[in-house]
């Protein structure tokens, strides 16, 4: 398994990875209620993979996790009590962790966030934040399994959703 930066000729199979795991997972109660063409967009992820922030985990050639880790945040990260407060790109944030549709339920995202976590000492970052939508459990038991902690509950309005109730959690890195 090799976590890596994606390229360019990784595009076509990210794209059909989040569509097909929208297709198929739309229904599920813990779905984030992401919209094909909307989030994640194209462009999100033509410019994740530009600016060197979307990430892969490749096997045998295969893309089977994926998400864009940078320190743009929502304008509400800076109401949350974070023991780390973002400054300087000191903080990252994970946004869209995703697993393709055949593989869930065999750890890979697991895997993901504790390379990342890895990869982060290395970058010297000091923390990584992220918000849960209200009804992604899975997502939550995902965090809090990897040492994430929780912070807060917060009203964020994402275009794709709307006015939500988000649960921040929070890794510091030491």
């Amino acid at each position: 398994m090799n976590f890596e930066l994606a390229c360019l000729e990784d595009f076509n199979e990210i794209e059909n990875l989040y569509w097909d795991l929208i297709d198929k997972s739309k229904e599920e109660p813990s779905f984030p209620d992401w919209k094909k063409g909307v989030h994640p967009s194209a462009d999100f992820l033509m410019a994740g993979i530009v600016q060197k922030e979307l990430f892969v985990l490749r096997d045998e050639g295969i893309i089977k996790a994926c998400a864009i880790v940078n320190s743009n945040s929502n304008k509400e990260y800076k109401k949350v009590a974070w023991k780390v407060n973002e400054r300087d790109n000191n903080v990252w944030i994970i946004h869209a962790l995703a697993v393709r549709y055949e593989y869930r339920g065999m750890g890979l995202a697991t895997q993901f966030v504790k390379n990342l976590i890895s990869y982060a000492k290395l970058e010297n970052i000091e923390a990584i934040h992220l918000d849960v939508i209200d009804k992604n459990t899975l997502a939550d038991k995902l965090y809090i399994r990897s040492g994430f902690k929780y912070v807060s509950t917060e009203n964020i309005f994402y275009e794709v959703v709307g006015n939500r109730q988000f649960r921040m959690y929070e890794y510091v890195i030491e």
